[in-house]
């Protein structure tokens, strides 16, 4: 009776340890099944706002070139709006509200000083001209409770007139003009070509010119180099109209004392 009752106890102490595996393995498997699903739903949300947060700055940059090229100053308000319901359309049931906020006013960026209308500003027919954009854009996703996550886009096309000299010696007289192109701050627009140059013009009139392009260490700069040949007298104005690879433009113009002459 003694090694009956035993081995009964011993049954039982399996049967309970077996059990108890079973659940631990079996609360491991839901553990593991539930932090997968919630870490997958997590990362498809995370595609989504890495999505619209593209998907807006290439909004912005379709709108800032646009501004620059029809100065309709509606255009970005007008884009972002379209914008906004087709985001909503895009990803339904998820509980997507975006907002933006235009910048307005004096505001800087990079270090420089622009005035912005609807979140556009543009300062042109100057030595140093600039194009840019300014939003604040603020996310929501009710489907996970997020909430109140903001970003910033900036856009930013800056051009600069460093020289325009006139060579009167050795027999011919032509003029260099030599331009730096930057955008996002100080990071050089090194992929113009000539045709994205619109208008190079010396005292108002249009004028053909030869292009080149490389890093100078006169101006420690990426430069482009515009050559205007037959120059009989020093002009008092020069002027250049490009548009970068984005279809974003800007209008330099310079005079004395950029303006100089060289006579060797």
């Amino acid at each position: 009776m003694r090694t009956f009752r035993d081995r009964k106890g011993q049954f039982i102490i399996i049967a309970a340890l077996f059990i108890s595996i079973m659940i631990v393995s079996v609360s491991t498997i839901m553990y593991s099944t539930v932090t997968y699903f919630r870490h997958e739903r997590w990362e498809e949300y995370l595609t989504i706002v890495d999505s619209i947060k593209s998907g807006s700055s290439k909004v912005m940059e379709v709108s800032l070139a646009s501004y620059t090229q029809t100065n309709n100053s509606a255009v970005l308000m007008d884009n972002l709006n379209q914008w906004i319901r087709d985001v909503r359309k895009a990803y339904p049931g998820f509980g997507i509200n975006l907002n933006y906020t235009l910048e307005s006013g004096i505001r800087s960026a990079y270090g420089v000083s622009l005035n912005y209308s609807l979140g556009l500003a543009r300062v042109w027919k100057q030595p140093v001209s600039y194009s840019a954009a300014n939003v604040t854009f603020t996310i929501n996703l009710a489907s996970v409770g997020l909430t109140g996550y903001s970003f910033s886009t900036h856009m930013f096309l800056r051009t600069n007139i460093r020289d325009a000299v006139w060579h009167s010696g050795s027999g011919k007289q032509y003029v260099l003009i030599y331009l730096s192109v930057d955008k996002d701050g100080s990071e050089p627009v090194i992929n113009l070509l000539k045709g994205n140059f619109a208008e190079v013009k010396l005292n108002g009139v249009p004028q053909s010119f030869l292009f080149k392009r490389y890093y100078s260490t006169t101006y420690s700069s990426f430069v482009y180099e515009l050559r205007v040949n037959s120059v009989t007298s020093m002009p008092s104005s020069v002027e250049v109209s490009l548009a970068d690879t984005k279809g974003i433009n800007t209008v330099s113009t310079a005079t004395s004392p950029i303006i100089r002459q060289d006579t060797g």
